[in-house]
């Protein structure tokens, strides 16, 4: 009965020690993927800028008046003070 003992015991042991295995490796993907997440963001970022810009430009061509470009930067301006209020208030939550 002894030797039964034993082993269950050290059947036990080595579950745990498989489980913290796991969790461990559970928890490097997760730090992974936020890494790849983070990049993927900044690459879309550092593409869309200069796109945006491109299309903003265009919707301030000669032909549009003075007001309706106006509230047009006045609009593209209040947007962006909100996506970067955003910003800033995200990692103060984490």
């Amino acid at each position: 009965m002894k030797p039964l003992e034993e082993r269950r015991r050290d059947l036990l042991t080595e579950s745990e020690l498989n489980r913290q295995v796991l969790r461990l490796e559970f928890q490097q993907l997760q730090m992974r993927l936020g890494r790849v997440r983070e990049a993927w963001l900044h690459n879309a970022w550092t593409w869309a800028a200069p796109l945006a810009g491109f299309f903003i430009a265009r919707k301030l061509t000669k032909t549009s008046g003075f007001f309706a470009r106006g509230s047009l930067v006045a609009v593209l301006l209040s947007r962006l003070w909100e996506f970067w209020q955003s910003r800033r208030e995200k990692p103060a939550k984490s």
